[in-house]
């Protein structure tokens, strides 16, 4: 969000490694200065990315700081973001979606608050990069994602709010519809780990509440007719139980694990979640593309039969610092076998 510079002024755009290299960059700093030397120069950019990297409580030395693995330079990122797009988070009213607004605001991207009531995400404070508006799902005419540059798709079935049925599924297609109506680059749906294994406990124990994960997966389907033949992409995050308020933290991507073929599954917390549900937002690894997130520690089988993948080699199970590394080697739906 810069502001034009008088002539002669330059920037310098630091991040440190919590808000990666991907398509998606979180400018913690902006240093605008003019060029008085090398020396001058150099120290004035080295105290600029350590208070950067201070505010995400990284530790960071000199060497560290000047030897690149926590800066870059500025590069262009996914071409809506880029253009100042807003990211709408439908669902920002409930505990998921409201911290995926929070996840946008700290990375300086504007977000527009999607919810049935049209209030205020809870727990999140005014900003000028925060918009709100109403939204039922149920009701296709109120979703307006004109503008968006991605929408992130947090909302589920509740008491209140409607059934699985209305809101898992019809809702989940009747988003998809409005992005592809409205040109959006990408539509992240976060769904959950399990929802192809009737046969699974985590299934069984979750579809005690209106039958929640056959509807899931019936969202995720629509989803993907939707976007078939379409340049536009979508990205359908499964995550693994989630665990809070216990542990409702970010412990960052060095922690998660991702596969494909829902085969594996673990817990993760909801703020892990968000944080990756945004950076999935500009992510060309992540296009088109499902997968199931958790955190490596605790990983286990969705069904007895898949344990033996923990052990082999050959099965996919990405990891990485960054998460740009954590995406890498995700396949596109289709590109990749599923276990049976």
């Amino acid at each position: 969000r810069c502001s034009p510079l008088p002539p002669g002024t330059a920037i310098l755009c630091s991040h440190c490694e919590r808000c990666p290299v991907t398509q998606t960059y979180h400018l913690n700093e902006f240093v605008r200065f003019r060029p008085q030397g090398f020396a001058s120069t150099m120290r004035f950019a080295l105290l600029a990315l350590l208070r950067a990297c201070t505010t995400h409580g990284l530790a960071l030395n000199r060497r560290q700081a000047l030897g690149g693995s926590a800066a870059a330079a500025l590069a262009t990122g996914g071409p809506a973001l880029a253009a100042g797009k807003p990211i709408a988070v439908i669902g920002s009213g409930g505990r998921t979606g409201s911290l995926c607004v929070a996840a946008c605001l700290k990375r300086g991207l504007a977000v527009k608050a999607l919810s049935r009531s049209g209030s205020a995400p809870p727990g999140v404070d005014a900003d000028p990069l925060l918009s709100i508006a109403a939204c039922d799902v149920r009701d296709p005419s109120t979703i307006d994602v004109t503008g968006a540059g991605a929408v992130i798709y947090a909302a589920s079935g509740s008491k209140k709010g409607g059934s699985p049925h209305e809101v898992d599924n019809l809702g989940v297609v009747n988003a998809a519809k409005a992005c592809v109506a409205a040109k959006v680059p990408r539509l992240v749906v976060i769904s959950s780990t399990a929802v192809t294994r009737p046969q699974s406990l985590g299934y069984k124990f979750t579809d005690v509440y209106g039958k929640i994960m056959g509807e899931k997966k019936l969202g995720e389907d629509g989803v993907y007719a939707t976007y078939a033949g379409s340049d536009l992409a979508y990205t359908i995050i499964r995550p693994g139980g989630l665990e809070e308020p216990k542990e409702n933290v970010v412990q960052g991507p060095g922690a998660l694990e991702i596969s494909q073929g829902d085969a594996l599954a673990g817990i993760i917390s909801r703020k892990d979640l968000a944080e990756v549900a945004v950076e999935a937002c500009a992510s060309p690894a992540l296009r088109d593309a499902t997968f199931e997130l958790y955190y490596t520690k605790g990983a286990q089988p969705c069904e007895g039969k898949f344990k033996k993948l923990l052990a082999d080699e050959s099965f996919p199970r990405l990891h990485g610092d960054s998460y740009a590394a954590l995406f890498k080697g995700v396949r596109r739906d289709g590109a990749y076998d599923v276990p049976a």
